[in-house]
């Protein structure tokens, strides 16, 4: 073999290295998107029809009529302007056609895109604002109605979740400009600033929890505008206008009005930048319109408007008022407007000119006003090309410039190439051990969902004292806590031997707790809880439930108690990100429950594909919150259970296998499994930063009732230590030696069998990773760590 020092070798590593690091970069560009469509959502400023489709047709808003629209589209259109928008010129950019309005639409073709953005609408509800005082809102259609119209509407926008998830993937989603109205209306009737200035961080929350909500459900690029410069708005310069010079800054706007349009858009970068870091598989990008509308107003001349008088005066009229923008059908009807709109920035004291518009769109697009920029590396070649052309430069031609003005030596120079070499190799080193390093969490706390394999005493915390459930009496806790905690078991559970693993106290219930400290972790699982809302079963006949606190229940009262729970939403989310989240087991009650019932099997598996859903879309809801890490369990090998070998005892020596367990449950049992994991592996596809970890509770239950001896149990085929659990039932002397406690929960051993099958292997689909876990919860693993398997 060559030495390292020949120019050959060393031009062979180099070339390997290269192509290395391009396949390693290419994994890092997993924001790159070539955007298939677009998705729309704000105001008037990206409205390109909707309010006029939701309008009473004897009440129209002036964009219904003349002058709106005479540039381009030569009549009107609904768009707040003489012409194009910005969502025009960047559909245009894309290669896209026109985004058409969702509201009134009919036989529309949404394949390309949907816009819900509506003149006049808020980011905060019409409800609050109207609590406020602020009763001007032209619409209630607020960000909220937006998005929930948008999800409703999915079915019929794109068919199958799967194509739904698909589509958003793809798309370039615009967040308005919205929020503008929440402070307009205020600031038309007189309010105070300090008052209105109450209402920015609600907003950049709003806007925040409806990207979040987007990115759950599979959004990754986001375009989201700041506010325009209010204080050189016609409309207020107007309606505030002072003899006190001081108030205004060199162009003539209000500087107290710009500073706040300022503040409200450093507030929203802020959070943008926090939801970049929660979701780096997500491109979230910040259009600053401030900035590029102002360059207009200062500089006018230079960008082809008229520079005088100072500030210009919209090109139709100074009616600065909403009410006639807005509320009736005259708007700006025969009023008298400029002849050359492309020379004027304001439109009609508002909104801007198509040709302002224009201008806005490419500062977002090719710079310098989006932050980070618009990655252009991320375009299709047809996209780039509709850019400037001096911006093309390739990272070779990069090289070869910089190696020829620096007068550096040839690729054929020995020195160059170790040099090269070098770099490449610190390089991939750096970038590999950086993406590879997204997954490892260290964890701070347990949040936990389920039923009665997970509940540590919520069930407990919500009865009736006259009517307490079985595990408030003995001798449910006997061997551990050596009293009942409300824990379906003789002693500890999965989730007590989880916490004790990962270093953690064992995990409160949330339900009926008076002063538990949730710093550490927080259980919402109820025993009796089902995956589906009770109604869904009771309309198919199964009205058995033990509860009415379904998963969606639990994840409400989890997102309800977030105040107390974490205080500040950046708490929370901190919180929700560095926790390990239980998912489970839930569902297993979903079927117990028409099982108990004598429902047929074949009725029963229909229920499975809702079950999965239902868990799928708490675990996207949760990424959405800001979850990282999730361990979702399967089910118990049911035809095991001492329960239903009572329930479906049969003489047919066929219908049991090897180890005494019925066989056409237990392949139910595998079904389920099979289409949650098929669900799980979708997940982690379009969450590639999530750590998702099936827990393959079937398997690391179903080798303790095939080879109990292995790990300490008695032979005895599958009894229970309890019988049918209950007050005065007699019970085992050694819990130890049994897998089933009650019939249909676990013994304490058995419990902790399964959890170190999860932990330690091999029951956990993807393993769990203990690189990514800090030495303190490595070493708290059992020292004798008896292998089980």
């Amino acid at each position: 073999m060559a030495s390292p020092d020949s120019p050959h070798l060393t031009k062979k590593l180099l070339s390997f290295f290269l192509s290395t690091l391009f396949l390693t970069i290419v994994n890092s560009e997993a924001h790159c998107r070539n955007f298939k469509s677009i998705i729309s959502f704000g105001d008037s400023t990206a409205d390109t029809g909707n309010l006029i489709g939701l309008s009473d047709p004897d009440d129209l808003p002036a964009a219904a009529f003349p002058p709106y629209g005479e540039t381009f589209f030569h009549h009107p259109t609904g768009r707040f302007s003489n012409g194009r928008l910005i969502i025009d010129f960047i559909a245009e950019f894309l290669g896209l056609p026109f985004v058409p309005p969702f509201y009134g639409s009919q036989n529309a073709n949404f394949e390309k895109g949907v816009n819900f953005a509506v003149g006049g609408a808020t980011a905060l509800e019409h409800s609050f604002l109207v609590e406020r005082g602020i009763d001007l809102a032209f619409t209630n259609v607020s960000l909220g109605v937006q998005l929930q119209s948008f999800k409703d509407a999915m079915p019929s926008l794109c068919g199958s979740p799967s194509d739904c998830r698909n589509m958003i993937e793809n798309a370039l989603i615009l967040m308005g400009e919205i929020g503008g109205n929440d402070y307009n209306y205020p600031l038309f009737l007189g309010k105070p600033t300090e008052e209105i200035r109450e209402l920015v961080p609600l907003v950049v929350s709003t806007i925040s929890s409806a990207i979040t909500e987007l990115i759950s459900m599979g959004g990754k690029t986001f375009l989201v505008p700041g506010q325009f410069p209010l204080g050189c708005s016609t409309t207020y310069l107007q309606s505030y206008n002072t003899s006190n010079a001081e108030e205004y800054d060199s162009t003539g706007c209000l500087k107290w009005l710009n500073e706040f349009g300022k503040n409200q858009g450093d507030q929203l970068l802020a959070e943008l930048k926090k939801l970049q870091k929660l979701y780096p598989h997500v491109n979230i990008i910040y259009a600053d319109y401030y900035n590029i509308l102002l360059r207009f107003i200062q500089e006018p001349a230079k960008y082809g408007f008229l520079s005088k008088p100072s500030p210009l005066p919209p090109c139709c009229g100074t009616r600065g008022s909403y009410s006639s923008l807005f509320g009736k059908t005259f708007g700006l009807k025969g009023l008298k407007c400029c002849n050359d709109p492309s020379k004027y920035v304001d439109w009609d004291s508002a909104h801007m000119t198509e040709a302002a518009y224009r201008l806005m769109a490419e500062g977002v697009l090719k710079g310098p006003y989006a932050i980070p920029p618009f990655d252009w590396s991320c375009l299709n070649p047809e996209i780039k090309n509709s850019g400037s052309s001096d911006t093309e430069h390739s990272s070779m031609d990069g090289v070869e410039q910089a190696t020829s003005k620096t007068g550096m030596t040839s690729l054929d120079s020995p020195l160059l190439m170790k040099k090269l070499l070098s770099f490449f190799l610190s390089t991939h080193f750096l970038l590999t051990v950086v993406n590879s390093e997204t997954n490892c969490r260290n964890f701070k706390s347990i949040i936990s969902f389920g039923d009665s394999i997970a509940d540590t005493g919520n069930l407990l915390g919500l009865s009736d004292p006259n009517n307490l459930p079985q595990v408030a009496f003995p001798p449910y806790g006997e061997t551990f806590f050596h009293h009942p905690t409300g824990r379906f078991s003789n002693g500890r559970l999965i989730i007590d031997f989880i916490a004790e693993f990962l270093g953690f106290p064992l995990v409160p219930p949330f339900y009926g707790s008076q002063n538990a400290n949730f710093e550490k972790g927080v259980n919402f699982a109820v025993g009796g809880a089902t995956a589906l809302e009770p109604s869904v079963l009771k309309e198919r006949g199964i009205n058995f439930a033990y509860t009415n606190v379904s998963l969606g229940v639990q994840l409400q009262s989890f997102k309800d108690s977030f105040p107390n729970l974490c205080g500040s939403p950046t708490d929370c989310r901190d919180m929700i990100e560095n926790a390990l989240i239980l998912m489970g087991e839930i569902g297993g009650n979903d079927y117990n429950y028409p099982l108990f019932l004598g429902k047929p099997i074949e009725e029963i598996r229909e229920l499975v594909p809702l079950v999965i859903t239902t868990i799928s879309s708490a675990i996207m809801e949760l990424i959405g919150m800001g979850g990282r890490t999730f361990l979702v369990p399967g089910e118990f090998p049911l035809g095991c259970s001492v329960i239903y070998l009572t329930l479906y005892k049969t003489s047919n020596k066929e219908a049991y296998d090897s180890s005494g367990c019925l066989k056409w449950l237990n392949e139910f049992a595998v079904y389920h499994d099979d289409q949650l994991q098929a669900e799980l592996n979708k997940l982690r596809k379009l969450y590639p930063h999530v750590n998702i970890i099936y827990a393959d509770y079937y398997n690391a239950l179903l080798r303790l009732s095939q080879e109990p001896t292995k790990f300490g149990f008695i032979d005895r085929r599958l009894p229970a230590c309890c019988g049918f659990g209950g007050q005065g039932m007699e019970c085992c002397s050694d819990p130890s030696k049994y897998v089933s406690w009650d019939s249909v929960h676990m013994t304490e051993a058995a419990y902790r069998c399964m959890a170190e099958g999860v932990l330690k292997g091999p029951y956990a689909i993807p393993p769990f990773e203990w690189s990514c876990l800090n030495p303190e919860i490595k070493n708290s693993g059992s020292s004798d760590t008896k292998r089980i398997i």
